[in-house]
């Protein structure tokens, strides 16, 4: 079990960034710009939407560690389905998503599969 705790705060981290990206890409972050180029460079100049960036880099760097202590068949599917539940629930309650049965049943169902992929012999 302990080598699953350093998961989460990846699964946290990666999380944060997807919402952030979503809420400053849905949001128009940034000034109105003509072309790609200047478009970009605003995104680029946006401090909220770089630190989405940079925590997703920063686990990128944590998920070294976790694969070098667990099989890559374990952890990857622990590491994505909590990202998922994560991002369901944030894109809910900070976005406004709709969240309907079928979602609420999948993420259960993800939920299992977490925790059975912890259970198994790592």
């Amino acid at each position: 079990m302990k080598y699953y705790l350093p998961i989460l705060p990846i699964a946290l981290l990666v999380s944060y960034s997807q919402l952030i990206v979503k809420w400053r890409a849905q949001s128009g972050a940034g000034p109105a710009a003509d072309g790609i180029v200047p478009r970009l460079l605003a995104f680029l100049m946006d401090p909220i939407l770089m630190s989405g960036y940079a925590a997703a880099l920063i686990a990128s760097f944590v998920w070294l560690f976790v694969v070098a202590r667990l099989p890559l068949a374990v952890a990857f599917p622990v590491y994505i389905g909590l990202t998922f539940l994560m991002v369901l629930l944030g894109s809910h309650v900070i976005l406004g998503e709709s969240l309907g049965w079928t979602k609420i049943i999948a993420a259960l169902l993800i939920l299992g599969g977490i925790l059975m992929g912890m259970s198994a012999d790592a």
